[in-house]
């Protein structure tokens, strides 16, 4: 009798294991929100998919309404890295940027992309949320060029409307 073993191989291993890492970063970005002020719209959840995977999902985490005078849209994707790597982190391939940039152009909704950094991903030692446009050029930024964008990890979120900022 033949039979077929099947081995899962390291690397699903270490795809399965970033994606519970990503859905525990997305439910402490989630956290950081006032129910009184914001409204979650849509969770993508980092999960294992098998078969084909909607386009959709391809989409920011996460997409929220401030609830202020006026309401304002926004999309957020959430990156969790255990460190810099030479002072870098390869944050999204280009093919991900081309999809969250096509998304904010046709949803006309800022996205922004939070980035924790170290601790663990349902409490990160850094914090960093930087509006799309200011990296979406590059798949790798350095830690020096997001250091105006630091957020206090433990700090809840407020939106600035004004100036269409998340801080």
């Amino acid at each position: 009798m033949n039979r077929i073993i099947t081995h899962q191989s390291s690397q699903d291993g270490k795809r399965g294991d970033s994606f519970e890492k990503g859905r525990l970063f997305e439910e402490y970005i989630i956290k950081l929100f006032n129910e009184r002020h914001f409204s979650l719209q849509e969770w993508r959840k980092s999960e294992k998919r098998t078969g084909f995977i909607p386009f959709t999902h391809s989409f920011p985490d996460l997409e929220l309404i401030f609830m202020g005078k006026m309401n304002h849209r926004f999309a957020i994707e959430c990156k969790w890295k255990q460190e810099f790597k030479n002072g870098k982190i390869e944050w999204a391939e280009e093919k991900k940027i081309r999809v969250y940039k096509q998304f904010q152009k046709e949803k006309r909704m800022i996205v922004f992309i939070a980035i924790g950094i170290g601790g663990e991903p349902s409490n990160p030692e850094k914090l960093f949320v930087t509006p799309l446009d200011k990296i979406c050029m590059h798949c790798e930024v350095y830690e020096s060029d997001l250091l105006k964008y630091n957020h206090k990890p433990t700090r809840r979120f407020f939106y600035d409307t004004v100036q269409l900022r998340l801080w």
